[in-house]
């Protein structure tokens, strides 16, 4: 009888404990994002990058938001990427990738070919380890944008994000670069007040790309 009693209290205790103590919580994704000076907060804090600023959002919208590993870098080409990635991919496990990469390759005269050839591999390098992909384009400023390349590269992005199956965000920068008061003095790069409006360019495709 003693021992009926004991078992069925330790039965009771299990059905009247709490959920999260009977289910193990769910491990938060992890994310990798590889970009060049846009993502690497160029000569702004980096508590102020768009990219920490993403992190904050996900951690205030989710209750196991996305651990972002940011592995941007300023000048980084696709070419770089490519001999990178494959350490990081090994290293970090990435169930999302984030490529925001290109404008560099467009701007040191990478042909159409080769920006759509150096794209596809990251991309493939990425599926081929599991991960999903998401694409942030660069929209090249005008001052920059020597024999159309802004154009070339927009098309590329396109193109490429279409053959692959990938989310695309067309431009990072959209309402940015062509607002003087929003860039350094190069006149390239955000400001850290810019960064907050590189967020919003971006949240509308990240947060279903990384929460849903």
């Amino acid at each position: 009888m003693n021992l009926l009693k004991a078992t069925l209290a330790a039965v009771f205790l299990c059905i009247a404990m709490p959920a999260t103590t009977v289910l193990a919580a769910v491990p938060a994704q992890t994310v990798l994002l590889v970009g060049d000076s846009l993502s690497s907060a160029h000569r702004v804090p980096v508590a102020s990058g768009w990219v920490s600023l993403l992190t904050r959002r996900l951690q205030a919208s989710a209750a196991t938001p996305p651990t972002i590993v940011n592995a941007s870098r300023g000048g980084k080409t696709m070419a770089d990427a490519i001999a990178e990635l494959p350490g990081l991919l090994a290293r970090h496990h990435p169930q999302a990738v984030i490529l925001e990469l290109g404008g560099n390759d467009a701007i040191l005269g990478a042909t159409e070919t080769q920006l759509s050839h150096d794209l596809s591999r990251l991309i493939d390098m990425a599926h081929d380890a599991g991960a999903r992909v998401a694409v942030l384009g660069f929209e090249i400023p005008p001052k920059l944008d020597h024999d159309r390349c802004a154009a070339r590269l927009r098309g590329v992005y396109r193109q490429v994000a279409h053959d692959k199956g990938v989310v695309l965000l067309p431009s990072l920068m959209a309402g940015v670069s062509n607002q003087p008061a929003l860039l350094l003095d190069d006149g390239v790069h955000p400001t850290a007040t810019a960064q907050a409006r590189l967020l919003d360019n971006a949240w509308s495709t990240l947060k279903p790309f990384l929460l849903d």
